[in-house]
């Protein structure tokens, strides 16, 4: 299953809309960012499996693949962690709700959960 959510990356003081696209596969352990993501947001991949760790939720035995779109601007913080985590959720079947279209995710997560301010 494909899951999506949106969030908001920032150029300078302009913001923009990022769609956070997740795509769960068979295969080998492993979280893949993919969309121009800087250091930052690739560490997102180690935040975000902490935190399903911390739900008992196991991603062993799936390739879990993270497009941030547009694919050709570059991203940067972790401001979109919540995003990545709801939409993994969602692509491996452990959240059933759909994101409403008007709705957009933003926030750092602690290694626990919860959402950093």
């Amino acid at each position: 299953m494909c899951a999506r959510a949106v969030s908001i990356g920032l150029r300078g003081i302009d913001g923009y809309l990022v769609e956070v696209e997740v795509k769960a596969l068979a295969g080998m352990d492993a979280i893949i960012i993919v969309g121009l993501p800087d250091a930052s947001v690739k560490e997102s991949k180690e935040r975000v499996s902490a935190v399903l760790h911390s739900l008992g939720i196991s991603l062993l035995g799936q390739k879990i693949i993270i497009h941030l779109s547009p694919a050709e601007m570059k991203k940067n913080g972790p401001m979109f962690d919540q995003a990545m985590a709801i939409s993994v959720l969602q692509s491996v079947g452990e959240l059933k709700a759909d994101n409403p279209d008007y709705t957009g995710f933003i926030g750092a997560l602690s290694l626990d959960g919860r959402v950093q301010l």
